[in-house]
């Protein structure tokens, strides 16, 4: 028998269940000492764990426009923001096929609604939306996405907070996605997921623990030949834990070292290739979060990351991560940002375990008129399959255009490319999507 997988297991769970402990921990402390230290900006690790509690600085997109901006709906001590946009879409490679491309037009349309509470302390969102694709010819494609999220702040004092949170959604799993199996529709899937986490300020050092845990549900769908395609050994949950520890080594300049322990259990034993899909693993990374009077703020970390599987078939994948979310501020009118993204995506791809995907993105917002934001972005994306030969490397750019005709309609237009090249057979693709907006809010 082999005790290996049992013994990273319970490593990864005791991993696990110390982050839970450490929330707990640091509540309990702070309720027993009463401390007035102010929490100092920081950007935190696993941001949809704890969001961003102090602005960084104000960017082309977040600037208030107080004879623009909505007003929301009030509700006791809520504000009620309700929205309607209506998309207009044209495709012209819809399926992201490499020859015998298929046009399309798309009515697209995204009822949002987000409450938030006004409070001085605490805080409690809700937020809730639609995204509902009709296509003109390929009516088989037809969509219909939506989510639903509840979450919240508790203040302990200025110098301790906890958060947490719980959603839904049901999405569709896009055409050109690697893993897309084809089907006659597109695969629909369901992602149920939690979290909490705390964060604690003593003077210049901060600590942050976090804990989550997500299951994704994937529907059979109708196969082009005839039959059904079974997506059952694709459903798994994946728990995950992070702590970070950042020291303030000078007024905006914040060195930082976090981990993430991850256990990922696919709800069947054997997918339907006969492979054990269930990981254990780990990141570390070290890394420098500033904040340049407000003009340069943001961080960049590099570490290292290490999978383990239990089926022996699967190699032990580590390697090197980086990463960064930059926003630059030239002028008050122009906003540029710098993003990089690596991670391991679970994968369904014959004999390989997941694929390691890096993106390379770099956008630019320029406040052209006071209600009209000028967009562009660029970006560079690459996957490689672990034992495999497959590599795909994606480029795309953007242009976009919106104007805030007043507080209660915007009007918008984007233009966007997509290029694939793969080493795969037939998996080339390239595709033009025009985008007419129309979006109503109060």
């Amino acid at each position: 028998m082999c005790w290996a997988p049992r013994v990273r297991r319970l490593w990864a769970a005791r991993f696990v269940a110390a982050a839970f402990l450490g929330v707990g921990l640091a509540a309990a402390a702070e309720e027993a000492r009463a401390q007035t230290e102010a929490i100092a900006p920081e950007y935190l690790y696993l941001e949809d764990l704890f969001g961003e509690d102090v602005p960084r600085g104000e960017t082309v997109r977040s600037r208030k426009r107080e004879e623009l901006d909505p007003l929301g709906v009030r509700a006791r001590s809520f504000l009620v923001f309700p929205s309607l946009t209506n998309r207009f879409v044209y495709d012209d490679n819809l399926f992201a096929t490499d020859g015998g491309q298929n046009a399309d037009f798309i009515y697209n349309l995204r009822p949002n609604l987000a409450v938030r509470s006004d409070w001085n302390n605490h805080e409690l969102t809700l937020r809730a939306g639609g995204d509902l694709g009709f296509y003109y010819d390929n009516t088989d494609e037809n969509y219909e996405d939506f989510s639903a999220e509840i979450g919240g702040r508790y203040d302990i004092s200025r110098s301790a907070l906890v958060r947490g949170g719980f959603g839904f959604s049901r999405e569709h799993e896009e055409r050109s996605d690697p893993d897309d199996v084809g089907g006659a529709e597109p695969t629909i899937f369901r992602i149920f997921d939690g979290s909490v986490g705390a964060r604690r300020r003593f003077n210049r050092l901060s600590v942050s623990v976090s804990g989550g845990a997500e299951h994704r549900d994937y529907d059979d769908v109708a196969s082009t030949g005839g039959g059904v395609i079974d997506n059952d050994d694709r459903d798994r949950t994946t728990i995950r834990s992070g702590v970070r520890v950042g020291y303030e080594v000078a007024p905006g300049y914040e060195a930082f070292v976090r981990g993430e322990g991850r256990l990922v259990e696919y709800d069947q034993g054997l997918d339907s290739a006969g492979f054990d899909r269930d990981s254990q693993g780990y990141d570390v990374a070290v890394g420098a979060a500033l904040d340049l009077t407000g003009l340069l703020f943001g961080d960049f970390f590099a570490g290292y990351r290490q999978r383990f599987y239990d089926d022996s078939r699967f190699d032990t994948l580590d390697g090197p991560i980086i990463g960064s979310a930059l926003t630059w501020i030239p002028t008050g009118l122009t906003t540029v940002t710098l993003d990089i993204t690596s991670e391991l995506v679970e994968s369904i791809t014959g004999g390989s375990p997941g694929y390691t995907s890096t993106v390379f993105e770099a956008g630019v917002d320029h406040e052209l008129l006071r209600n009209l934001i000028l967009g562009a972005t660029a970006a560079f994306r690459f996957d490689d399959f672990e034992q495999s030969e497959v590599e795909e490397k994606t480029y795309s750019a953007s242009v976009s255009a919106d104007y805030l005709w007043n507080r209660y309609l915007t009007l918008g237009a984007a233009y966007r490319f997509r290029y694939r090249d793969s080493n795969a057979r037939n998996a080339d693709f390239r595709n033009n999507v025009l985008l007419l907006s129309v979006t109503g809010q109060l």
